[in-house]
């Protein structure tokens, strides 16, 4: 019990990082004109939802495997179920950042715009979107990290980490929120994670040598490169599928629905042409599930 409270403490603040900088962003926001708060907030929102499906997820379901191995003292196999997990959490992450910027107005359209939330609030918090999806990669890759050291019992090393990484936040998000308003603050909070992530990545190669980057590395360019030919398909096509503003909720909804699917089928095809061995564990994944169901 003692060991487990020794341990608990920096485990839990080096986990909280991303919520004490979004709590540093909504500070800072008071500051600028009213509704900032609420802009990053329902922007926060968005981004949780594939955040939480996905990275929390997965480092969830791979930290009781890593934790066995690095118990063994198995640090091959250690190295080899880190690499493993990133390459999944960025095949996944990254198509879904590119589609939150691609589709970021009529997603918050489609969920919030009504009443109050107007048309002027729906683009104000897409903006606050866009910039809190540039680090949707970072801020699921940083939980991949954080989980690999928790399993080798090194709590400090997060904490240390993710004190460089609040007062990055803090620094660039008054440097930023001059000339991008809102949008810097989730600008700030973007880069402070990529940050947070480089080092954490830098300090674990130092713990266990060589990680595999070069194996993840090649993946995710694969990843890059299907993610990017998606989402220009996608925003070609959205124009055509997507009713004007003026349009009706089911209108908007069935034309969203759309260019998902479409985005889905192009990022999917990229994918097998480009031999990407994450979209067969991916499928093997689904199998599973529906077999279970």
């Amino acid at each position: 019990l003692k060991k487990i409270g020794l341990l608990m403490l920096p485990t839990i603040f080096g986990a909280a990082v991303y919520q004490i900088n979004i709590l540093v962003g909504t500070l800072l926001a008071s500051l600028l004109p009213e509704g900032s708060v609420s802009y990053l907030y329902y922007a926060d929102r968005l981004v949780q939802f594939p955040l939480g499906i996905f990275a929390i997820a997965t480092a969830t379901a791979f930290l009781p495997s890593i934790s066995r191995q690095a118990a063994k003292k198995d640090l091959q196999a250690v190295r080899g179920t880190f690499a493993y997990a990133m390459k999944l959490v960025l095949f996944i992450t990254i198509p879904s950042m590119v589609g939150l910027i691609v589709l970021r107005e009529p997603i918050v359209a489609l969920l919030f715009k009504r009443g109050a939330f107007d048309a002027k609030t729906t683009h104000l918090t897409a903006y606050a979107l866009l910039y809190y999806s540039v680090g949707l990669w970072a801020f699921s890759a940083v939980r991949i990290v954080v989980s690999t050291f928790y399993a080798l019992q090194d709590t400090k090393t997060p904490v240390r980490m993710a004190v460089i990484s609040v007062c990055a936040n803090i620094i660039l998000g008054v440097v930023l929120m001059g000339p991008l308003g809102h949008g810097g603050i989730a600008l700030a909070t973007s880069l402070a994670s990529m940050l947070n992530l480089g080092l954490l990545v830098r300090a674990l190669k130092t713990k266990l040598g060589m990680l595999g980057l070069k194996a993840i590395m090649t993946s995710a360019y694969k990843t890059i490169i299907c993610s990017v030919f998606m989402g220009a398909a996608v925003w070609a096509a959205a124009p055509f599928i997507m009713p004007s503003e003026d349009g009706s909720l089911m209108g908007l909804f069935f034309g969203l629905m759309g260019s998902i699917i479409i985005g889905l089928v192009l990022y999917g095809s990229f994918s097998l042409l480009l031999k990407s061995r994450e979209l067969e564990k991916v499928m093997v994944m689904v199998r599973k599930g529906k077999d279970k169901a």
